[in-house]
């Protein structure tokens, strides 16, 4: 199964280091929403609590977080005292069918005095999470393979010169280089294009 996370589209940065932010108002409350990359629960629980203490004030601080780990999705999720089915229910529902993970959602919301009930509810935190989503770009997350080698500074050019678009579109990643008498390079390779791109390398290094 493929699964994809969320990039965002420009360099800005937010105050926690979001990815995007936007404000929903709904009869006067507002949904203050907060999208995050992470790898792992500890990264979303650091940025949940840098929220909370942030937002004392706040009648109810929801989040959904997913991560994957061992091409397992874990998802965890809190609507934090909202009504059941209205706080993070859609959310859940729309990322697995986004196939979206290594993402973390925080709605604040301060409670503007009028009950909107259920599905307005349930609407308004799920909008506050598309208004972020929208704002990305999806990417496939892919299965990486190590793959270190030593070569001539010759050789080097040509391999650079052969997996330049193999770069470009993220199939392999540049870890290290290390220029010495030789250049000794560390790369991440995905999955589908290891053999043959190990091919291509042994073949400029020994001239087959």
């Amino acid at each position: 199964m493929k699964y994809y996370y969320l990039e965002k589209k420009n360099d800005l940065n937010g105050k926690y280091n979001q990815i995007c932010d936007g404000l929903i108002v709904q009869k006067q409350s507002k949904f203050i929403s907060y999208l995050f990359y992470i790898d792992n629960e500890q990264e979303a629980l650091n940025k949940i609590d840098e929220i909370r203490k942030d937002n004392l004030q706040a009648r109810h601080i929801v989040y959904i977080y997913s991560y994957l780990n061992n091409n397992v999705t874990n998802i965890r999720f809190s609507d934090d005292g909202e009504p059941k089915g209205t706080g993070t229910k859609a959310i859940y529902e729309l990322l697995e069918k986004e196939a979206i993970t290594n993402v973390c959602i925080v709605i604040v919301r301060y409670f503007g005095g009028i009950l909107l009930g259920a599905g307005p509810l349930s609407r308004a935190y799920l909008n506050s999470a598309r208004v972020c989503i929208d704002m990305c770009k999806k990417k496939e997350i892919y299965n990486y393979i190590d793959f270190s080698f030593e070569c001539t500074y010759n050789d080097y050019n040509v391999i650079k010169n052969k997996l330049e678009n193999y770069i470009c579109d993220e199939f392999v990643k540049v870890i290290n280089c290390e220029f010495k008498e030789n250049v000794y390079i560390s790369l991440k390779i995905v999955d589908f294009e290891f053999d043959y791109i190990k091919k291509v390398v042994e073949e400029i290094k020994y001239g087959n």
